[in-house]
């Protein structure tokens, strides 16, 4: 048994072109010796410069970040920009915007890392109001972009101030930032010693000592007489309390009197008795003695 070797092919007739290292050069081959053949040597100057291996640095459109790819070959770059700025071979920004906030601001840019100021902030911002009994819910642009006086009222909630104040009294201002005010406002009724007169007066002026309303000669008439009033019943009480001392006294003088009599009356009657019984065996003895003569003159009497 015999083997066939198989026929070799025929060179390829193509040519296949060989160019220099920016491409300017170019030389045919035939197919198959491209692979071990050297480039031509470049009659022009080159079109990709030598890399220095340093970061590029370009500034990115951005504004804010360079390009950090190793140096490279930039073929659309501003030439007003003396080559500083970023073309298409550069690498592009993704990050976010890191720019500061206006003051009070606690939302982020909605914006990537781009040029110029960050658009205003069109959020909402949910907030207490001064008085901590409120939720309100204020943009936030108008919020940071408002002075003092506006802020104060931005952040009210329009209603009466809850905090009360040192004299007891609720606050009479509106929902505000800070302490209250230390002058009370409200109308309180003040009246004289023997609260007869009574006037309407700001508390504030009693706290500070500043308003009093005396007696006139008509309370001092009428509290005369009322302590006339109460000197008589107390004169009229002492007396009637005297007369029942009295009588109290009178009461048991007479239940003593009475007890006296009935222990003369028992004594004569112990008196009594006690003579009977001194004298009933002295008595008794003679009777007994006839009455023992008696029997026995009968007995014998009889027989």
């Amino acid at each position: 048994m015999s083997f066939r070797l198989p026929q070799s092919c025929n060179p390829c007739p193509e040519t296949v072109d060989v160019k220099c290292n920016c491409g300017k050069t170019v030389i045919k081959v035939p197919c198959g010796r491209e692979r071990t053949i050297k480039p031509p040597k470049c009659k022009q100057l080159s079109a990709n410069p030598y890399s220095c291996k340093r970061l590029c640095g370009r500034l990115l459109d951005c504004q804010n970040h360079t390009c950090m790819k190793e140096c490279h070959h930039v073929t659309e770059s501003n030439s007003s920009s003396d080559g500083k700025k970023a073309g298409p071979e550069c690498s592009q920004c993704e990050e976010e915007c890191t720019k500061p906030r206006p003051s009070g601001c606690p939302h982020r840019c909605v914006l990537p890392c781009h040029p110029g100021d960050c658009p205003s902030c069109l959020q909402m911002l949910k907030i207490k109001c001064h008085c901590k009994l409120s939720v309100l819910y204020i943009e936030c642009l108008k919020l940071t972009s408002a002075d003092l006086k506006e802020k104060e009222l931005l952040v009210s909630c329009r209603n009466q101030c809850p905090k009360e104040l040192p004299c007891g009294h609720r606050c009479k201002e509106i929902c505000h930032s800070g302490c209250c005010p230390v002058n009370c406002s409200q109308k309180v009724k003040l009246r004289c010693l023997c609260k007869r007169l009574k006037k309407e007066v700001q508390c504030c002026k009693i706290q500070e000592g500043q308003a009093s309303l005396e007696c006139d000669a008509l309370c001092k008439e009428m509290k005369r007489k009322a302590y006339e009033i109460k000197e008589a019943e107390a004169k009229a009480a002492l007396e009637e309390e005297k007369r029942r001392q009295q009588a109290e006294l009178e009461a048991f003088e007479n239940r003593l009197k009475g007890r006296r009599k009935n222990k003369r009356r028992k004594d004569e009657v112990e008196v009594e008795q006690s003579s009977w019984q001194k004298y009933k065996n002295l008595i008794m003895l003679p009777v007994f003695g006839v009455a023992v003569v008696m029997v026995a003159w009968l007995m014998v009497y009889n027989d």
